[in-house]
């Protein structure tokens, strides 16, 4: 039995930048990259949508990169504990966090589920099916990120899924 293909993506962002464009284009800017209840990722505003940004462009990187017509909502939080995905996708995910840990020196402590559609959705299809059957399946990711300082650090991992579930390791 063949694995089906995984994708990562790692990406930095610097907290003081995103705050910037909020201040910019006001609450026009937490609309265009966040879903509502991506806000709830951290209690201050800005470090939430830092946050968004990060997952939300480790994931860009994991699809490959940003198809046409993609949406910043093409990747939707899905909450804390799980989504439908499959089980060897969780410890891939931590076996990757502490050397990216080890090389920024953020700890990775926050995770979300994020279910992936719309063009995104649609190319790391593509790609997470080009050995594994993609009758059916569905693109799900699963993310961890941390804050030190201004800086926020994020890995994700994409997946295809049709049973299970993904939890945060």
């Amino acid at each position: 039995m063949t694995a089906p293909l995984v994708l990562f993506g790692v990406d930095v962002v610097d907290v003081s930048r995103v705050t910037r464009a909020m201040a910019y284009s006001g609450p026009a800017y937490t609309r265009h990259v966040a879903s509502p209840d991506e806000h709830d990722l951290h209690v201050d505003p800005g470090l939430a949508t830092a946050a968004t940004v990060a997952v939300k462009e480790c994931l860009v990187k994991a699809v490959g990169g940003r198809p046409p017509g993609f949406s910043w909502h093409d990747f939707e939080a899905r909450g804390e504990a799980s989504l439908p995905g499959v089980e060897w996708a969780d410890p891939l995910l931590a076996a990757a966090v502490p050397e990216v840990e080890a090389a920024t020196l953020v700890s990775m402590t926050e995770c979300r589920a994020y279910a992936v559609r719309g063009a995104s959705g649609s190319a790391a299809l593509a790609r997470l099916t080009e050995r594994s059957a993609g009758d059916g399946a569905a693109v799900v990711g699963l993310a961890r990120w941390g804050f030190r300082g201004d800086l926020i650090v994020a890995v994700a991992i994409l997946t295809t899924t049709s049973r299970g579930a993904l939890r945060c390791p």
